[in-house]
C-alpha cells in the first residue's frame, strides 16, 4: 500500500486541495483568537501525547499479538495528528483553526515521540532499544507542503476575493466528504487481496484504538470544560493518525513489515469512528445553533 499511486500522489494531492479550500473559511482573527484562548490547544496536546499513547500500550497489552504488531501499534499512537483529520473537523463543524494548529505542533513534536514511544515499545515488547531519527528536513518539507501553504493560499483568497471564496465554500465540504469517501473504497480495492489476513491479525485491536482515541479525545475535551466545537476538535485530533508516515517509519527505520502493518489496518479503520463523529457533530452543533440563547 505504501508504494501505491493512490498514496504517493492522489492523496497528497487531494489532501493539499481540501486544505487550501478550507482554508478559504479561515482568517487571522481565528488564529489569534486561539492564541487568546490557549487552554484548547493545551488539553490537544494533553490528549495527544498522554492520553493516546496510553491507549496504544492498553491495545498492545489487551489484545494478544506478536511483539513486532505491539510496537507497530505504539508507533502509530506516537505519529502527527494526520492532514486529513483538517478535513474531517471542518466536516464535523468543529473548530479549523485549531485542529490546523494541533497538526502543526504534532508534527513538529514528532521528533521526540517517535524516537522516545517507540524505544521503549521496543524494550517493553521486543526486549531491545534501537535508536530511531527521523528525517527533520523532510518531514517539515512535506508538512509545509501539505498543511501550511495550502492553508495560507486559501486565505489569501479569502482576504483578496472573499466572493469567490464564498461560492467555492459549500463544495469544499462535499469534495472533501466525497474524497475521503473514494480514499476508503480505493485502498479497500487495492488491498482486497491483503484485507482478510490483516484485519484477522490487527482488526480487533485498531478498531479499538481509534474508536478509544476519538471518543475518549472528545470526552477529555468536554470533561475540561470546552465548547462542542473544540471538543469535536481534539477528538478528531487525537484519533486520526498520520498512518502513512507510521508505515514509512517502519519500513525505513525499523525495516519491518510487520511492525508497518497496524499503521496500515489503523489507516483504514480509523474513518469509520472520524466519520461517526462528522455525523454526530454535525447534528450536535446545528442543534445547539437552533436553540435560543438562554436568558441571562
Amino acid at each position: 500500500m505504501q508504494d501505491s499511486l493512490l498514496v504517493k500522489i492522489a492523496l497528497p494531492i487531494a489532501i493539499a486541495v481540501i486544505m487550501c479550500g478550507i482554508g478559504m473559511t479561515l482568517s487571522g482573527g481565528d488564529f489569534r483568537r486561539i492564541a487568546q484562548r490557549p487552554k484548547p490547544v493545551l488539553i490537544g496536546i494533553l490528549g495527544h501525547y498522554a492520553l493516546l499513547p496510553l491507549l496504544g500500550f492498553a491495545a498492545a497489552w489487551l489484545f494478544p499479538m506478536p511483539a513486532e504488531l505491539a510496537i507497530g501499534l505504539v508507533l502509530v499512537a506516537a505519529c502527527p495528528s494526520g492532514t486529513t483529520s483538517n478535513a474531517l473537523t471542518y466536516l464535523a463543524r468543529g473548530n479549523v483553526a485549531l485542529a490546523v494548529t494541533l497538526t502543526v505542533i504534532s508534527a513538529l513534536v514528532t521528533f521526540l515521540s517517535v524516537p522516545l514511544l517507540v524505544n521503549l515499545a521496543l524494550q517493553v515488547f521486543g526486549g531491545e532499544a534501537r535508536d530511531i531519527r527521523l528525517p527533520v528536513g523532510q518531514t517539515i518539507l512535506h508538512l509545509a507542503a501539505l498543511v501550511l501553504a495550502p492553508v495560507l493560499i486559501g486565505m489569501a483568497v479569502r482576504r483578496w476575493a472573499p466572493a469567490f471564496a464564498q461560492r467555492l465554500e459549500p463544495w469544499v465540504s462535499r469534495f472533501a466528504l466525497g474524497f475521503l469517501v473514494l480514499l476508503i473504497v480505493a485502498i479497500a480495492v487495492s488491498e482486497r487481496e491483503n484485507l482478510p489476513a490483516w484485519f484477522a491479525q490487527m482488526g480487533p485491536a485498531a478498531l479499538t484504538l481509534c474508536c478509544a482515541a476519538v471518543g475518549l479525545g472528545f470526552l477529555l475535551g468536554r470533561i475540561s470544560g470546552l465548547e462542542l466545537r473544540d471538543a469535536i476538535t481534539i477528538g478528531m485530533e487525537v484519533g486520526v493518525q498520520n498512518s502513512t508516515l507510521a508505515i514509512v517509519i517502519a519500513l525505513t527505520l525499523l525495516q519491518s513489515p510487520q511492525v508497518a502493518l497496524p499503521g496500515a489496518v489503523y489507516g483504514l479503520l480509523m474513518y469509520l469512528p472520524a466519520l461517526a463523529m462528522v455525523v454526530s457533530g454535525r447534528r450536535a452543533v446545528a442543534r445547539g445553533e437552533a436553540s435560543p440563547p438562554a436568558a441571562g
